[in-house]
Formats: structure tokens, sequence, C-alpha cells
């Protein structure tokens, strides 16, 4: 008689497969290709119907078989293979008898799935990939392996390794547009790096910079533990549509939107991750506010999933998501700029952990929320987000986290503050808040008010919001002496001043 089991199919080892340089088209390429790799098992016409659930580079199948190792060997060789197989690339196949308990088997299944690859190498190397082709030295992305080839895109000399990733990649990202928008896609190139992403002199001064935005599922592991195999179907059908929307949501806005298109008629977008529940993707600075921005405005519309029965109660289960950020030049390394976007998510996350409120995580106008960075030149976060904030704005980092309607108001304020007070002026008040100077606080934001060219009724409402957003205290007209409660709101303002408007 035949037994029931568990198959997880999983890439594994992604630092040395993915991030081993900072190329961005490698690293699109390297992720790009496990995802595909593990997609095309997914939607195989052997495996479909045996599917359970698929995030970014693993999958879980339930099949009903003699003998389980042939179909792990089945698995691992459709992954290792393919029209163009890296084989430098890992993946992991490992399979469990299945009970009555399907949380208690998903949890035994993946440990089994982390003790394999703690017992297999971290590398795939073969004789090959050691040995330079003759008159080369060594690849010029990678900086650690053989060169093998030259590329006459990057001018330089790669390995096979890194040349494959890159050629594939390409093909890769245009061909997974269109799997998830179908023929709404419209025909369109994407840009193949940063400098034709970001390059556009009418934008002033963030000519060559860029968004770099990470978002990722709010303790959606935990729910994923909890879930019965009909909840992890709505699950995984809940998320596959959120991406669909989002990224339909981003093409519309390219429509509405010139500088969203380089002078080559390029999409100026470029998307590293784009499974499961993390989403890590490129924008010009000057729209890397708005698509984020754009990105809650589709989760708000998100169902749901069945609130889960408890003996303590009823918890409601929203799907939530953590956003980190990023503003930079382009030519800051792409592993930096990523560092710093996962310090920022996991801001985000310890906040809503030591939030006193009912399970914030769960609910979008609470569990929705970000945290931005601007970088300037090549710099990189020196230490934990969390002493940035207490040393730059005088505050902890949870005072400095968004909502989506708290990103709202802050460009709405940005830009009231544009008609009434000047740049300049706005500076000095934030200076002179950050030096804990309150005389000098006072006297320069009861100035830029006395000067502002606003009529009497609009420079009253200027004031009203100053007092909303900054927790200044102004009575007819008039600044109060009394310290602001959140006065690291115009250092926020200021520095993302470009940026928001």
């Amino acid at each position: 008689m035949m037994k029931k089991f568990l198959f997880r199919a999983e890439a594994v080892n992604l630092t040395p497969t993915v991030y081993d340089t900072s190329d961005i088209s490698t690293i699109r390429g390297g992720g790009f290709y496990l995802l595909n790799r593990v997609g095309m098992l997914a939607q195989h016409t052997n495996w479909k119907q045996h599917l359970i659930t698929e995030g970014a580079s693993s999958a879980v199948f339930a099949i009903e078989t003699n003998d389980p190792n042939d179909i792990r060997q089945q698995l691992l060789k459709f992954l290792y293979n393919g029209s163009q197989p890296i084989k430098e690339m890992m993946f992991i196949v490992e399979y469990i008898e299945e009970t009555n308990s399907f949380p208690e088997d998903m949890a035994r299944l993946m440990g089994k799935v982390r003790y394999a690859q703690m017992q297999s190498p971290s590398i795939r190397i073969f004789p090959e990939t050691l040995k330079a082709e003759s008159g080369m030295d060594f690849d010029e992305l990678n900086r650690v392996l053989p060169a093998h080839q030259w590329d006459s895109g990057k001018e330089k000399n790669l390995s096979s390794f890194t040349y494959s990733r890159r050629e594939q990649g390409k093909p890769l990202r245009q061909e997974i547009y269109k799997n998830v928008l179908g023929s709404n896609i419209d025909g369109y190139e994407f840009t193949n790096d940063l400098e034709s992403l970001s390059k556009d002199s009418s934008q002033g001064n963030l000519d060559g910079k860029i968004a770099y935005i990470y978002i990722d599922g709010n303790k959606f592991g935990a729910l994923q533990r909890s879930f019965s195999k009909a909840e992890l179907g709505q699950y995984d059908n809940t998320l596959h549509t959120l991406k669909k929307l989002f990224l339909q949501a981003i093409i519309n806005l390219v429509k509405d939107r010139p500088s969203f298109i380089n002078k080559q008629k390029e999409v100026r977008l470029e998307t590293l991750l784009w499974g499961g529940d993390e989403i890590k993707l490129i924008v010009p600075a000057w729209l890397g506010w708005e698509v984020a921005s754009l990105f809650y405005q589709v989760v708000a519309k998100q169902n749901p999933l069945a609130p889960e029965h408890t003996p303590g109660g009823v918890i409601n289960r929203e799907l939530t998501y953590a956003m980190g950020l990023v503003f930079s030049h382009h030519k800051n390394p792409i592993r930096n700029i990523d560092t710093v976007a996962g310090m920022l998510v996991d801001a985000v996350k310890s906040g809503l952990k030591n939030d006193p409120g009912n399970k914030p995580e769960y609910y979008k106008c609470t569990g929705n929320r970000m945290h931005y960075m601007v970088l300037e030149s090549l710099e990189t976060m020196p230490s934990s987000y969390d002493l940035f904030a207490k040393e730059y704005y005088r505050t902890v980092c949870g005072d400095l986290v968004l909502t989506s309607s708290e990103m709202d108001e802050l460009k709405t304020f940005a830009a009231n503050l544009k008609s009434g007070i000047s740049r300049s002026w706005l500076h000095e008040i934030a200076r002179s808040w950050a030096l804990g100077s309150q005389v000098k606080y006072t006297n320069n934001l009861q100035r830029a008010l006395d000067i502002s060219p606003l009529s009497k009724k609009d420079k009253l409402g200027l004031s009203q919001e100053i007092q909303t957003i900054t927790g200044t205290t102004i009575q007819d007209g008039i600044v109060q002496s009394s310290p602001p409660g959140k006065g690291y709101r115009w250092l926020q303002v200021a520095e993302l001043w470009d940026y928001l408007l």
C-alpha cells in the first residue's frame, strides 16, 4: 500500500550563488534563475497537481508513493537540469511521511531541510570552474573566481558562472513579468543597469540616484506554521494576487509618469526578488516615495485571511508588511544598500514585537510600517538603526516609523511647507532643533512664519499642520516656547525634501 509523503524542494546557500558580487545584473540573474527553476518545477505537469505551496525559492508537494527516494531524485534532477543549467546553483529536496498534523509535518520537513543544508557543502566547485582561460586573470565582478570569457557589454573578464547569470537574468525577468501580468505587460522593455535607470539631468539633485525598496511580510512564518492545507492554499493565492496587483499598479504608473521611461524607451525598474512574502526592487529616486506608497495602497485593498479561533479568543489575521526604503547614489555598492534596507526592516519588526498593542502586526493600520534612510555618496550605516536614530534624530527609532497614512501626511506637509516656508528656513529650523536649542528653534520658526508669503488664512492652516506633524504649540500665530513633541519630523522633511517633491 502506498504512503503519503510531503516533499520540500528549496534553493539554498544564496550568498555564494546570488550575492557574491555587487553587480546588479548578476544578482538579478542569479535570483531569477532560482525563482524560475522552482517555479517551473511547481507548474510542471508531473508535479502541479501535487503542489501545496510555492515561495520565492521553495515549493512543497504532497505525493503518494512507494518509493519516496525515487521521487526525491526526480525533483532534484529537474532542478539541476534545464535548457541552460547553471551547475553552481544549489538545491535540496527532502521528504517526510505525512501524519494527521499538517503544521507539525511542515515543521519537521523544514527541520530536515535545514539539517541537510548544514551537512552539505556551502559551494559547488568543479575543475573547470577553477581553471582560467589562457591570457585571462580573475572574474572582475566576482573578484574570486578565475575568468573564462570576455563580456563586451561590461568590458570585463568574467567567469562562466557570472556570465551565465548575467545573460540569463535579462530574458528571465521579462518572462516573469509576463507570467504575472500576461498581455498587460504592453511589450515594455526594462533597464539593465542602474545608470540607465537613474540618470536624468532634468531631475536636478536626484540625477543618478536610486530608491531601493525592500518589503517583507510580518509574522508570515508564524502564520504558515499554523495553517492547514486549505489555509495555506488561500494564503498562497492572496500573495500571488497582491504581487500581480502591485506590478500592474507600477505599470499603470509608468503610463502616467513620463520620467519612469528613459531616452532609450526603457522602463526604469529593477527587480531583484519577487516571490513569497519578500520583494526587492529599485526605481529612480524621484519615484521612490510614490512607488513605496503605491504598495501600501494595494495592500489596503487586500482581503484578510480567516481569523484564528484560539482559547484566548479570536485573533485577527490581516497580512501586513514591513518596508525599508533606501535612497542612494547608483554607484553605492548594492550589497551595502541591501544591508541597510535589511536593518530598516528589522527595526520595523522589532518595533512591532515590542509594541504593547494587541498583535499590531495583524492589523493593516498598525502593521504596515516603514523606515527610510538617505545615504549620501558611498556611505553605509555604521551601526544599527536604533543607535543611528538616537544620535542623529535625538529620539528612539520607534518614533521615526511611518505608517502608510503618515507617509502621505509627510508628503502633503512638505508640499504645503514649500509654498509657505523657504527651504533655507526649513533647514535652519531643523538644525536648531537638532542642536537642542529651544530658543533658536522658536525664533527661527517664528521668523519663517512671519515672512511667509501666505495669506493670513493659509498661514493659519499651515500653523495648524505644523502643530499636528511636529507637536509644536502655536497660538494666534505665536510659536510657544514649549519643546516640540515630534521635532524630529523637521529633520525628516528637510532630508526628504527632494524625494517627496
